[in-house]
């Protein structure tokens, strides 16, 4: 994996497994996390949508703690759940080690092939998946995942 010279991540300890924000925003280790959340400028109308949606949907996200776009993602991530009122209980966050392991058999049943990876999930099934870098933003990638997904109904 390529590292830039300029790399903040090698600052943070990698989280293995299942974990919870608490973690990350408790932990000096992890001041990325605190200064991404605080950092990001999420659309209003996005946000709004995603939070009149948010008792019909599961998030679960998987990262490496390490990795400069997980990190960015992540926070960006963050601070929309926090805006859109999403409640802990409803956000599964995993983290993978370098080679892509969890070591949680939940986590390794959703076969990512990369991290970061954000799915939106609704009655236990796969509704989309943010894989990497959001298209557009975080907020307007999730909105997108899920207008698609009232269409259904």
């Amino acid at each position: 994996m390529a590292q830039s010279s300029h790399n903040h991540a090698a600052q943070s300890k990698q989280l293995k497994g299942e974990f919870k924000m608490k973690q990350l925003l408790a932990d000096s280790a992890f001041t990325w996390f605190h200064n991404g959340v605080n950092r990001y400028d999420a659309n209003s109308t996005m946000v709004n949508y995603i939070k009149s949606n948010k008792d019909k949907i599961q998030l679960v996200a998987l990262v490496n703690t390490t990795d400069e776009a997980s990190q960015n993602l992540l926070g960006r991530f963050y601070k929309v759940m926090i805006l859109a009122s999403v409640p802990e209980e409803s956000i599964h966050m995993y983290g993978a080690d370098n080679s892509g392991n969890t070591g949680n058999d939940v986590a390794d049943g959703y076969k990512i092939k990369r991290v970061p990876t954000i799915l939106v999930m609704r009655d236990g099934k796969e509704e989309g998946r943010i894989s990497g870098n959001s298209k557009e933003s975080v907020e307007q990638d999730l909105a997108q995942i899920i207008m698609k997904m009232n269409k259904k109904d």
